[in-house]
């Protein structure tokens, strides 16, 4: 009685991500290509894609790879809580 897992794929590296994703933003503004030219174009894709892509791979090999982001919502510690709270005090004492 042996279980099967179901086949993933492997992970995705990241320079395969960073290609899959400017490929994406190229088909997604062709007109911008004939007003910058090729070259600047180009450049402006990779700039464009290394800061959309930035921690995106992480979070999706994290998620399990599903293409959806994992949870990012962080709760504050307690020492930003505490924090807080002394402001809202000193806020009252003030008025």
């Amino acid at each position: 009685m042996a279980t099967k897992k179901p086949a993933s794929k492997p992970a995705q590296s990241k320079k395969e991500f960073k290609k899959e994703l400017a490929g994406k933003i190229e088909s997604a503004l062709t007109e911008l290509k004939n007003t910058l030219g090729e070259k600047e174009f180009q450049h402006r894709v990779k700039k464009a894609t290394k800061v959309l892509g930035h921690g995106l791979h992480n979070k999706q090999i994290a998620a399990g790879n599903n293409g959806t982001p994992g949870n990012s919502k962080k709760t504050p510690s307690k020492k930003i809580k505490g924090l807080k709270k002394a402001k809202s005090n000193q806020k009252e004492t003030a008025v």
